[in-house]
C-alpha cells in the first residue's frame, strides 16, 4: 500500500490504495445508493407528486405539509352557506341559505312583523311598499348575521363549548353586524358586550328543524354537536399528521443518515483537494436535517407555514445533489484511467437506459395522468 507524508508527520492513503475487492465492492456500493435514491424518488412522484409533474412542485409541498395552498379550504357547512346562493339547488351539493330566508318557516312572519313596527315609527301602514320593502330589507340583514355567525363558529374549528354553552363570542368582523335578536346572548334584557351569538339555539332552528323531521334530509341529522362537527371540519387543513410526521422523520434521520454518512465517509477518503472533501462531505447530512427542520416548522401558520413548506423543494434538491457528488466523484477516485473508462461506459449505458424509460414508461405515464378519462385512452 502507497503511503503518502502529511503536514502532521503521519502517513495516510487513499481510495485508490484500497486493495481491488475494497474498491469494488464500495463502487457496487456506490452504485446501489444511487439506484435506491432513484426509487426513492419514483415514491415521491406517487405519494406527493401532483398528477402529471414529476416530482413534487413548491405548491405540492405546502400543501402535504402545511395543508392547503392559497386560501384556507371551506368546511361543508361554509360551501353550503354562499352568500350568493338564488339560482342554486337546496341540496347537499347546492346550498342551505335559503333556509335562513325564503325556507324558514318564521320568514315572511317576521317580516310582517317588522312591516308593523316601521309603520307605527314612520306614521304609515305595514302594507305600503316602501315599508314593506324596508322591512324585507332590515330582517334580510339580520339572517344574513346568522349566516355569518354559523359560518364563523365553523371557522373557530367548531368550538365544542361555544356551542355546549350556547354562547358564542362573535369575532370582530361581525361586531356590527345586524342579527336576529333572539339569538344574541343577553343578560336580563340588554345584550351583552362584546356581543355573543346563541350557536346551538341558532342550528337547532335553522337546520336541526329540518334535518330531524322526515325526507331526505333525514339522513343527514345535524341536531348534535357530533353530527355538525362532521360538516365542520376540513381533513386537509392541517397537512400530514404528525404521526405520520414523526415516522418519516425517524426514518429520513436514522435510515438515510447512515447512507449519507458512509458515502460522505468514503469520499472522505479521497485524493482530492481538503477544502473538498470538508464541504461536500458532510452535506447531505446537514441539508437532511434543515429538510427534516422545514417539514416541522411548515406546521406554523400563514405566511411562515407555507414559506417553509416551499424551502422544503431547495433543501431535498441540496440533499440530492449532495449524494450525487458523492457516488460520482467517489467512483471517479477509486480507480485510475482504465476504471474511468469503464465507468464512462456504465454512465452512458444508464444515461441511455433512463432517457429509454423516460420515453417508453415515463411520458406515457404522466400522458395518462393528464388525460380527463384515462380509462377510455
Amino acid at each position: 500500500m502507497n503511503e503518502t507524508p502529511t503536514q502532521s508527520g503521519f502517513h495516510t492513503f487513499t481510495l485508490r490504495d484500497l486493495p481491488l475487492a475494497t474498491r469494488l465492492t464500495l463502487a457496487v456500493f456506490l452504485i446501489s445508493v444511487g439506484i435506491g435514491y432513484v426509487s426513492a424518488l419514483v415514491q415521491l412522484h406517487f405519494q406527493h407528486a401532483s398528477p402529471g409533474e414529476m416530482l413534487p412542485s413548491p405548491d405540492d409541498a405546502v400543501r402535504v405539509f402545511f395543508g392547503h395552498v392559497g386560501e384556507k379550504p371551506k368546511c361543508k357547512i361554509e360551501q353550503l352557506l354562499p352568500e350568493d346562493y338564488k339560482g342554486k339547488k337546496m341540496n347537499g351539493s347546492g346550498q342551505m341559505t335559503s333556509a335562513f330566508y325564503t325556507r324558514a318557516e318564521d320568514y315572511k312572519e317576521t317580516i310582517s312583523e317588522r312591516a308593523q313596527e316601521l309603520a307605527k315609527q314612520r306614521g304609515g301602514k305595514a302594507k305600503d311598499q316602501a315599508i314593506k320593502e324596508a322591512a324585507k330589507e332590515s330582517v334580510d340583514k339580520e339572517r344574513e348575521g346568522e349566516r355569518l355567525a354559523m359560518i364563523a363558529w365553523a371557522r373557530a374549528d367548531a368550538n365544542e363549548s361555544a356551542y355546549n354553552d350556547d354562547n358564542f363570542p362573535l369575532p370582530e368582523a361581525l361586531a356590527n353586524q345586524p342579527l336576529t335578536r333572539k339569538f344574541l346572548v343577553d343578560d336580563g334584557d340588554k345584550i351583552t358586550e362584546p356581543r355573543a351569538v346563541k350557536i346551538q339555539s341558532l342550528f337547532q332552528e335553522r337546520c336541526a328543524t329540518c334535518h330531524t323531521n322526515g325526507g331526505e334530509a333525514q339522513n343527514f341529522p345535524l341536531d348534535t354537536l357530533a353530527s355538525i362537527k362532521k360538516c365542520s371540519s376540513v381533513k386537509t387543513a392541517n397537512g400530514m399528521s404528525l404521526e405520520k410526521l414523526a415516522q418519516s422523520s425517524h426514518v429520513h434521520l436514522l435510515g438515510f443518515s447512515m447512507l449519507y454518512g458512509l458515502t460522505g465517509l468514503i469520499l472522505s477518503f479521497s485524493s482530492y483537494p481538503r477544502l473538498l472533501r470538508i464541504l461536500l462531505c458532510p452535506l447531505p447530512l446537514l441539508a437532511q436535517v434543515v429538510d427534516i427542520s422545514f417539514w416541522w416548522l411548515a406546521r406554523l401558520p400563514e405566511p411562515q407555514g407555507p414559506m417553509f413548506a416551499r424551502a422544503i423543494v431547495i433543501s431535498g434538491a441540496v440533499v440530492a445533489v449532495g449524494l450525487l457528488l458523492h457516488i460520482v466523484l467517489g467512483l471517479l477516485n477509486l480507480f485510475r484511467v482504465k476504471g474511468w473508462l469503464v465507468l464512462i461506459v456504465l454512465f452512458a449505458v444508464a444515461g441511455y437506459g433512463a432517457h429509454e424509460v423516460k420515453k417508453c414508461v415515463i411520458d406515457p405515464f404522466v400522458a395518462k395522468e393528464l388525460a380527463p378519462n384515462p380509462e377510455a385512452k
